[in-house]
């Protein structure tokens, strides 16, 4: 049970507090890089300092891992406190950083949003997670987290010492404290829903079906004005198959992509990628086959390959479990499969891979201060 007020937090209850062993191995990694440990009166709060000349760096930890036990107006007092501390050992100039080991990474969040200066570290992996309102870097300290990712024995033994029920421990983290994504999970469900639609009042495998119901055509764009065809094409699907693998990709992936730009920018990505992907298909069939009817999501989907290869970019090499070399493999994989697939619009994947890159990039920016949400 969260605590409600100030002092219950710090005594939890009388209880010893114990530091995770992932948060020792943190602190391993501050002190290696010359940081000085400074005792805190609140048991989950704990500083690291390297004083310069005239000035200080200041990383404060929150051990997080059982529970997030503070609300976000305590850990503003808390930062303020920290700043205070420093300031009266004679140090005006702070750089100061939050990381906040946790596998609660949505709720950790809300720290993320009131301040400019916080990271959050997934307990489970030592992954680093900066969100785009957050510094790249603070003086080399992420890439000295992310190189010392702990081992299995650790990540074992932080499992039993956070909970004295591993089996629940499990039940509660196994998602890996991965924020709900409603954007990207609304886009399934829309495109499922207009599916079992189209399936109760035709069959979806017939072309003359799927024209008559919204299928990209380049006659009927250019004869009968038909431009919406753009649009309503991005949610049609030739059959289940169809339909599943493009949403099994959309589930998987979809949601790194919001967590990282917040539910304006993904839909903006989505929709606009989207319409490149349907300019791809009108612009081949215009060139080589007027006959051609399509039709799926595979355009969109595209797009936010295209942008998680900029995120990853722009993220130097990083987004949460997903890396450069990984983006690279999956867009290689899933371009391989659609040239060597029968009945593949390629020239929709394409336009919406770059599509999406192109919007990510106008979009993105990692050093915003606000979060489009």
């Amino acid at each position: 049970m969260r605590s409600n007020t100030f002092a219950q937090t710090i005594n939890r209850s009388g209880a010893i507090w114990y530091n995770s062993p992932m948060v020792d191995k943190l602190f391993t990694l501050l002190e290696k890089q010359g940081y000085l440990k400074i005792e805190s009166n609140i048991p989950f709060v704990t500083l690291y300092v390297q004083y310069e000349i005239s000035s200080a760096r200041v990383v404060q930890v929150l051990d997080c891992i059982d529970e997030i036990p503070i609300t976000v107006e305590q850990y503003s007092v808390f930062c303020e406190k920290s700043k205070e501390h420093i300031r009266q050992r004679g140090y005006e100039a702070i750089d100061f950083l939050t990381l906040v080991v946790t596998p609660y990474i949505s709720e950790a969040r809300k720290f993320v949003l009131a301040d400019d200066r916080c990271w959050i570290i997934n307990s489970h992996t030592m992954a680093v997670i900066v969100y785009d309102n957050e510094p790249d870097d603070f003086f080399g300290l992420r890439g000295v987290i992310e190189e010392g990712p702990p081992s299995p024995d650790v990540i074992a033994a932080d499992v039993i010492a956070a909970s004295p029920d591993t089996e629940v421990y499990y039940q509660r983290h196994s998602s890996g404290g991965r924020e709900f994504t409603p954007v990207n999970t609304a886009l399934v469900l829309i495109n499922v829903i207009v599916f079992l639609v189209m399936s109760f009042i035709g069959p979806t495998d017939d072309v003359e079906f799927m024209l008559g119901h919204g299928a990209m055509f380049v006659p009927a764009v250019l004869e009968n004005g038909e431009y919406y065809r753009f649009f309503t094409c991005m949610f049609l699907h030739f059959g289940f198959m169809h339909l599943a693998g493009n949403m099994v990709v959309l589930l998987f992936l979809g949601d790194n992509v919001e967590r990282a730009v917040g539910k304006i920018r993904f839909i903006l990505i989505y929709i606009l990628g989207g319409l490149f992907g349907s300019l791809g298909s009108f612009v081949y069939a215009l060139k080589y086959n007027l006959g051609i009817v399509s039709a799926g999501a595979s355009g969109a989907i595209f797009a936010l390959i295209g942008a998680l290869l900029w995120l990853v970019i722009r993220n130097k090499g990083r987004l949460e479990d997903m890396t450069t070399v990984r983006i690279c493999v999956l867009i290689a994989y899933a371009l391989y499969n659609g040239i060597t697939s029968a009945n593949v619009d390629m020239a929709a994947h394409l336009f919406g891979l770059f599509g999406g890159f192109l919007t990510a990039v106008l979009l993105y920016r990692k050093n915003n201060r606000s979060i489009v949400s």
